[in-house]
């Protein structure tokens, strides 16, 4: 077994506080925020919905619902890598999506993932039977670089957007090298290096690198870096302009 970066010390409470919090949520869905035909859906890491309130405030619009999904198993460590969970949750969104495009046909649909929750959103789009979404962003995706988009992309009606970073080394390197990704490899994350350049069209599958300015926005290229408030309203929210 690879032995843990240093950086791992400075995740090891965080983590700990992490599980301690998802013991006692449950991982309940939040109610959703506005009533608007468009919709943002955020699914969570594996350690359920607290943590994206910045993001749901930069994301909320007048004509959009903003609505965060938490999924899987109270104890969360079984939400890394256990299929029939990921297939669970990837069936609810699936219906989640499906239902909100047949009440809104004119809506739009677009969808945030954060690390494990990256995983759920890109296996439910393959499941979906009537509803395209627009745009997906992926923040710290826990699936491996070797993750075929492929399928999702055909219900992708604009872009993946990838957000990585080398400096999330304890989660997407160490862990994901260890005890394996979202869908069991045991590797480096995209969400640590990125997809393989090249083999997606660029119009579609849209790659950050971590960008050292980001700081400045409270994101530190660490694995809960993207959920910074600053971030969240001047990055993920310009990609999801309203309509």
């Amino acid at each position: 077994m690879r032995s843990a970066p240093p950086s791992c010390l400075r995740a090891f409470v965080p983590s700990c506080l992490l599980l301690a919090l998802f013991l006692t949520s449950g991982g309940c869905t939040s109610a959703p925020t506005g009533n608007g035909a468009d919709a943002v859906f955020i699914i969570t890491g594996v350690g359920g919905d607290s943590g994206y309130g910045p993001m749901v405030d930069a994301l909320a619009r007048p004509n959009r619902t903003v609505q965060v999904i938490a999924w899987g198993s109270p104890m969360f460590m079984m939400n890394f890598s256990t299929e029939s969970i990921h297939d669970e949750a990837e069936t609810m969104l699936a219906k989640k999506i499906d239902q909100w495009h047949a009440d809104h046909p004119d809506g739009q649909i677009d969808l945030v993932g954060h690390s494990a929750g990256c995983g759920v959103a890109l296996g439910s789009l393959p499941r979906l039977t009537q509803a395209h979404v627009h745009n997906v962003i992926l923040l710290a995706p826990s699936v491996s670089p070797s993750y075929d988009l492929n399928p999702p992309l055909q219900r992708v009606d604009g872009a993946i957007h990838v957000f990585y970073s080398d400096r999330d080394d304890f989660f997407l390197d160490w862990r994901t090298s260890n005890f394996g990704t979202y869908d069991r490899v045991k590797s480096k994350a995209a969400g640590n290096e990125g997809f393989p350049t090249g083999k997606y069209p660029a119009e579609k599958v849209i790659q950050h690198p971590y960008d050292p300015t980001w700081e400045k926005l409270g994101n530190d290229g660490g694995h809960y870096g993207v959920q910074a408030d600053a971030f969240c309203r001047e990055v993920i929210a310009s990609l999801l302009p309203a309509r």
